[in-house]
C-alpha cells in the first residue's frame, strides 16, 4: 500500500521527497553521465548492485529505498517492496522516525540497503531489523560510505572501514558471505579529488575566494569529466575485496545472509 498523501509533509521534508524520486536523482545512479562529481562512485556502486541482483529471487525488501533506482536491476524479484521514512510515489511501506518495520519475522528472500546504513541514528537497531526480516538462508546487501563526503539526508551520521561494517553485520547475527571496498586506490583518490575540487571556499578572503569560484568552475566544466574519464583507465579499482590493500575507498558493500537452509541460500 503507497502511503503517500496519508499526512501532510513538512517542507524539509517534502523538498527530500522531491529530490529522491526525481528522474535526474534516479538516472544518474544507474547510468551517472561523466559530468556526475560520483560518477566514479555510482558506476561501481550499480556493479555491487547487479551482482547481488544475480544472487537472488523471490520477495525482496528495499529498506531506505528512496525513489527505488536500482529496481529495474531485480529481474527475479517477484514481489519488490519499497519502505522508507519519507514518503514518495515509490514508497510502498512509509517508516516511522525509528526507521524499524512492522513487517513479520522471516518475511523476505532478500534485503537491499544501499548508501542508508550512514544516514541511521542507531546503526545496530537496523542490522538486527535487517537480520530479522530475513528468511533462514537470505540475503541482505549492505552499501555505504568509506570516505565519502558528508551529506545530509537529511543526517548524516557515520563512515565506515571494511572490517567495522563486517564486525557490526556479523553482531547482528548474519554471516558474511562478501566484502568489498568500492571505488578504490587510484580512482578513489580522483573521487576525492573532486570532493577537493568542490570544497574551494575562503569567504572571509573575498579575492581569493573569486579565484577559487573560477577554479570550481574550471574543476566542473573541464577537469570533472576528464578525470572521471582517466578514471575509467583504473576500472579493475572499482570494486575490490575487502582484503586489498587500497587505504583509499568511497564506499562499502557487504552481502550477508541470515544462518539457516533456505532456497536464497543456494
Amino acid at each position: 500500500m503507497n502511503t503517500q498523501g496519508s499526512t501532510p509533509l513538512a517542507s524539509g521534508e517534502s523538498r527530500l521527497s522531491d529530490v529522491l524520486h526525481a528522474d535526474a536523482y534516479l538516472s544518474h545512479r544507474l547510468k551517472p553521465p561523466l559530468s556526475e562529481l560520483n560518477h566514479l562512485s555510482f558506476t561501481d556502486l550499480r556493479t555491487v548492485v547487479e551482482r547481488f541482483a544475480d544472487r537472488v529471487s523471490g520477495s525482496l525488501f528495499d529498506y531506505g529505498s528512496g525513489g527505488a533506482p536500482y529496481r529495474s536491476l531485480f529481474r527475479s524479484i517477484s514481489n519488490y517492496v519499497r519502505a522508507d521514512v519519507t514518503p514518495g510515489p515509490a514508497v510502498d511501506r512509509l517508516l516511522p522516525s525509528s526507521g524499524l518495520t512492522h513487517e513479520p519475522d522471516a518475511s523476505y528472500d532478500a534485503v537491499l540497503s544501499t548508501q542508508v546504513l550512514e544516514h541511521v541514528p542507531d546503526p545496530a537497531a537496523y542490522l538486527a531489523e535487517c537480520a530479522r526480516l530475513l528468511k533462514p538462508g537470505g540475503r541482505l546487501l549492505v552499501t555505504t560510505h568509506g570516505m565519502f563526503e558528508e551529506h545530509g539526508c537529511p543526517h548524516d551520521y557515520h563512515r565506515w572501514t571494511s572490517r567495522g561494517l563486517e564486525n557490526a553485520i556479523g553482531r547482528a547475527g548474519l554471516v558474511v558471505d562478501d566484502s568489498w571496498k568500492l571505488t578504490a586506490g587510484a580512482r578513489g583518490a580522483l573521487q576525492v579529488v573532486h570532493y577537493a575540487a568542490n570544497s574551494l571556499h575562503i569567504p572571509e578572503r573575498p579575492l581569493c575566494h573569486k579565484l577559487l569560484a573560477l577554479l570550481r568552475r574550471f574543476h566542473g566544466w573541464i577537469l570533472l569529466p576528464l578525470l572521471n574519464r582517466i578514471g575509467g583507465l583504473f576500472a579493475s579499482q572499482g570494486v575490490v575485496p575487502a582484503a586489498h590493500p587500497a587505504a583509499i575507498y568511497a564506499g562499502i558493500a557487504v552481502i550477508a545472509r541470515r544462518p539457516g537452509s533456505g532456497a536464497s541460500a543456494n
